[in-house]
């Protein structure tokens, strides 16, 4: 199981947004999961200056998806990874791995100098992903209700 990695395009939103709904229901009752997706609800992103969408197909069907931000910080340019997804079936194949390295070869070409990354702190398999990949934890947001 090879993976094709490349810009999503308008025609993979409704997949993709299927996708996200599974993204949800996974985490659904988490911890901080009502929080990140009220702070961060934008599952697909079409390529423009602010961000993009990327999906991973295999045999032509879309099995895993990740949506990156772009921003300025200061003087620099920075990508964040804000969702990053593969199905059960297509994982600890590749699929996650091939994302991760369009992302930042993309986030590269639009002159990033640094990949964030964000991810729940109980989904162990996306640290794993980002860690396997370089992306190792900077900063770790506590919170509280008041």
């Amino acid at each position: 199981m090879t993976p094709a990695v490349r810009l999503a395009t308008l025609a993979d939103a409704e997949p993709c947004n299927h996708l996200e709904s599974e993204v949800r229901a996974s985490n659904s009752g988490g911890r901080g999961a009502s929080a990140f997706f009220a702070e961060y609800p934008m599952a697909f992103h079409i390529d423009d200056e602010a961000g993009f969408t990327l999906v991973a197909e295999v045999d032509s069907v879309i099995v895993g998806f990740a949506t990156i931000q772009v921003r300025r910080v200061e003087l620099d340019v920075v990508a964040r990874i804000v969702r990053i997804f593969v199905v059960p079936s297509a994982r600890r194949v590749g699929v996650g791995d091939a994302l991760m390295a369009t992302a930042k070869a993309f986030a590269r070409e639009r002159g990033c100098v640094r990949i964030d990354a964000l991810s729940l702190p109980g989904d162990r398999e996306t640290k794993n992903l980002y860690e396997r990949n370089g992306v190792t934890a900077r900063l770790i947001v506590a919170a509280a209700p008041l």
